[in-house]
């Protein structure tokens, strides 16, 4: 009775909606923490921010960031049903990676804490050694990121997943590139502004949406086509 109530589908759409559920949580920490009308043209903006900013924006991040890894196993889980290589790799590494982006989000929150309360000599130091830190796990997550979309991106452009191959396209690395791309470029500040400050939340968002969509009628028997495809 268990098993045939947890069915393939009934995971994947209870995991797809948690996933689409937590990212925006991400946002909305990252929009209260970080939002600033004019840009990030110097952390001087952070100067008086309020504290209850401060607080729930970091603490949104730090909870809501590792329970993302709820979308990328439904990802990894349909490409391991297709019959993809490395699957519980890239899970792992992306679940690594999700915990280097909350530890990263602490360290900004952190960086943001000692702007907020103003400019000191005394703190000089302090503030150097954090914002030379945080580029340790950011990267760290950066790195992760880019390696499970580029797997995900060759895996679904080949054809032989459960995802159309446009989904390859819309991976959250590439629409984070391009939310980079238009603030370095200034267009449309007043919206790339809101969406810079959660740029790589937003980006988990639209792709769990579509992911979840996309698997949302999964059934047996495709699995069980695929499977005799591969063979």
């Amino acid at each position: 009775m268990m098993r045939k109530l947890w069915t393939q589908q009934r995971l994947f759409r209870l995991f797809g909606v948690v996933s689409i559920v937590v990212a925006l949580f991400a946002v909305v920490g990252d929009e209260i923490l970080q939002y600033s009308p004019q840009g990030y043209a110097s952390l001087t903006l952070f100067h008086g921010l309020p504290l209850w900013r401060m607080l729930t924006g970091h603490v949104l991040g730090v909870l809501f960031i590792p329970l993302c890894l709820s979308g990328y196993w439904c990802v990894c889980r349909a490409l391991r049903l297709s019959g993809v290589k490395g699957a519980q790799v890239m899970f792992w590494l992306m679940a690594y990676g999700l915990v280097m982006g909350a530890v990263s989000h602490d360290s900004v929150s952190a960086v943001i804490e000692l702007e907020r309360e103003g400019s000191s000599p005394a703190l000089t130091p302090v503030m150097n050694y954090l914002q030379n830190y945080v580029k340790i796990p950011g990267g760290i997550f950066l790195l992760c990121y880019l390696a499970i979309c580029s797997w995900f991106f060759v895996a679904v452009i080949s054809g032989r997943t459960f995802y159309q191959r446009w989904m390859a396209f819309v991976n959250p690395f590439l629409f984070s590139l391009l939310i980079a791309l238009l603030h370095l470029g200034n267009v449309l500040p007043v919206v790339v502004n809101a969406l810079w400050s959660a740029w790589l939340s937003v980006a988990h968002v639209v792709f769990f949406t579509l992911s979840t969509l996309a698997l949302w009628n999964f059934s047996e028997e495709q699995a069980t086509n695929k499977e005799q495809v591969a063979s």
